[in-house]
């Protein structure tokens, strides 16, 4: 029988990393940061889904610690666009109210400071978080082939047109071809076509493959190189052979979820 994802060494790995005083940290000797505990949710949300009998032994969900510690953090100077977007994105998952003032103010501040696709793709995270309207962000142009865009920055523009209302589906043929040849004979994703497979690059891939309403091409290949990446203290590497993090670990479960999402279809809904 092929080799599969031991579920229950996943939640083991993650609740090692959980402080008693609220969030989860890179190892079990450091302390919490917003990042590691945006994964450690999110990877709870997905044992919770794939694997039910392996959820954590402290659901995030009735976590007081964790509760605390995140609505601490609203109320300090906020972080980088991206780790609010994580603090806002995890308290929302957990049904904690956020003020959205103070992110209004926050969000203008940075957009007259950066025009960049990073800024407008976590502009527009945060906005729908909030429940404001997208009035900080740019209209997105057609995506054809990404030229220099990774695949991670694929699909960052990719969500920005969904929120336009784009039909992500249509003459996209190029661009689908251009994300499959970024796979690469171990079933792992480099960031541009030929480069080394890591395991962030077959979340960003197959996000935006499913974003585009294809299946991957070769998905096998694709589930083995996942599975492949976890290693015997139960979390994943970004490869074969790297040390395991929570955010390998998250990368790897969601593009393991997407994978099976895709699974016996030709279009993912």
């Amino acid at each position: 029988m092929p080799r599969q994802i031991d579920f229950a060494a996943v939640a083991a790995y993650v609740e090692k990393r959980r402080k008693s005083t609220g969030g989860y940290g890179a190892t079990p000797r450091l302390p919490a940061t917003i990042e590691d505990t945006f994964e450690a949710v999110a990877i709870a949300d997905i044992l919770s889904a794939m694997a039910p009998g392996s959820s954590l032994p402290h659901p995030p969900s009735g976590d007081n610690a964790l509760h605390e510690y995140l609505l601490a953090a609203t109320r300090r100077s906020w972080p980088g666009l991206r780790t609010s977007w994580q603090l806002l994105h995890t308290c929302r998952r957990l049904g904690l109210a956020v003020d959205p003032a103070p992110g209004e103010q926050y969000l203008l501040g940075n957009r007259a400071a950066d025009n960049s696709l990073y800024t407008d793709y976590y502009t527009t995270k945060i906005l729908a978080v909030l429940g404001l309207p997208g009035t900080h962000t740019r209209e997105s142009g057609p995506t054809t082939l990404p030229g220099p865009l990774t695949v991670a920055e694929t699909l960052m523009s990719l969500e920005i047109r969904k929120t336009t209302g784009d039909n992500l589906s249509a003459n996209n043929g190029l661009l689908v071809a251009w994300l499959q040849s970024c796979q690469n004979g171990d079933g792992g994703f480099g960031f541009f076509p030929g480069t080394t497979s890591f395991i962030e690059n077959c979340h960003y891939a197959l996000a935006a493959i499913s974003l585009l309403g294809v299946a991957p091409a070769t998905p096998d290949t694709a589930r083995q190189f996942i599975i492949s990446c976890q290693t015997g203290a139960g979390g994943f590497g970004r490869n074969l052979r790297a040390a395991p993090f929570l955010d390998a670990t998250w990368h790897a479960l969601a593009a393991f979820q997407l994978l099976d999402a895709s699974a016996g279809s030709e279009e993912l809904v």
